[in-house]
């Protein structure tokens, strides 16, 4: 009984009012067909509690669940713990029944795991997936290309990148773009188109990926782009994302903090330092600012040749 069909004469505050949505971690079995949903039966994972439930996931959630994590939903899929977000109804013909509204990211993690898993075995057969790793180390850092996102937040790798292309120490090209957002495989896509125009018309030392906070970040194990960071020319350097993605395994480094890609650079930087013979630059400043000007005199009339 709900508040819409009380007697006239009841105690409206003595009586049950719209069930409350509740997470259930349960064992789902039976998984079969209804409509264009599902229906399954949970058993709770307490073992103080006996009894089942009749589960429904409707087709249009069973939709939205395939179109942010990429992969169809099967029957082997659905069986086995989950932890569901339900909301109980009664239905004329099954009874109590729960009805599935929210749904952990464990059934996507295992399909997005086993995907990526093949996707990897597959640019390996190819000969492609270490081509980032056996990169030589950068000599330098003088022209950097950041893949950040369209968010509008601080980071800590964009915002010290910034700093280091103010005082003039790199030249810094930002591309911005959505990571989590319909059509981020093709931005990706064109996020290296121009990318490695920079690295045909002049210099390019590192591209360097801030995927931020997000949910999945599913574009950055996209088949085709993955193997297209893989075979790029320039270094990738990357911060791993939760749940991992194909980029944090085939990246030139990847890092689990923006720290410790910062510290990575600034080795980088000190080995262009070591390298360019520091004190031998010094000594030619030194020299040149207490050289006397050399005073720019006509030169004589006379033959250009004896």
């Amino acid at each position: 009984m709900t508040h819409h069909d009380l007697p006239a004469d009841a105690d409206a505050t003595a009586c049950a009012l719209e069930p409350n949505d509740l997470w259930v971690r349960a064992t789902a079995s039976r998984p079969r067909r209804h409509h264009d949903g599902w229906l399954f039966d949970l058993q709770t994972l307490d073992p103080t509690r006996s009894g089942r439930l009749t589960a429904f996931m409707s087709g249009d959630f069973t939709q939205r669940i395939q179109e942010a994590s990429g992969i169809m939903l099967h029957e082997e899929d659905l069986v086995g713990d989950h932890t569901v977000l339900l909301t109980l109804t009664v239905d004329p013909l099954l009874g109590l029944t729960g009805r599935i509204i929210g749904l952990d990211r464990g059934l996507m993690l295992r399909a997005w795991a086993d995907r990526d898993a093949r996707v990897r075995e597959a640019l390996d057969a190819n000969g492609v997936w270490d081509r980032q790793r056996e990169l030589p180390m950068p000599r330098r850092l003088r022209r950097v290309f950041l893949i950040e996102p369209d968010d509008g937040a601080p980071h800590a790798i964009g915002g010290g990148l910034a700093r280091w292309h103010e005082l003039g120490m790199i030249a810094l090209i930002r591309h911005p773009l959505a990571f989590e957002e319909p059509g981020s495989v093709a931005a990706l896509h064109r996020a290296l188109d121009a990318a490695h125009d920079q690295y045909e018309w002049g210099t390019l030392d590192a591209v360097i990926v801030e995927p931020g906070t997000g949910f999945a970040f599913r574009s950055l194990s996209d088949a085709g782009l993955a193997e297209r960071l893989c075979t790029f020319p320039v270094p990738i350097l990357t911060r791993r994302t939760r749940p991992v993605t194909l980029l944090d395994g085939l990246a030139f480094r990847s890092f689990d903090t923006a720290p410790e890609l910062a510290l990575l650079l600034i080795e980088i930087l000190h080995r262009e330092l070591r390298e360019a013979n520091r004190p031998r630059l010094e000594a030619i400043a030194r020299e040149l600012e207490a050289a006397p000007a050399v005073e720019d005199r006509p030169a004589e009339e006379g033959a250009l040749f004896d």
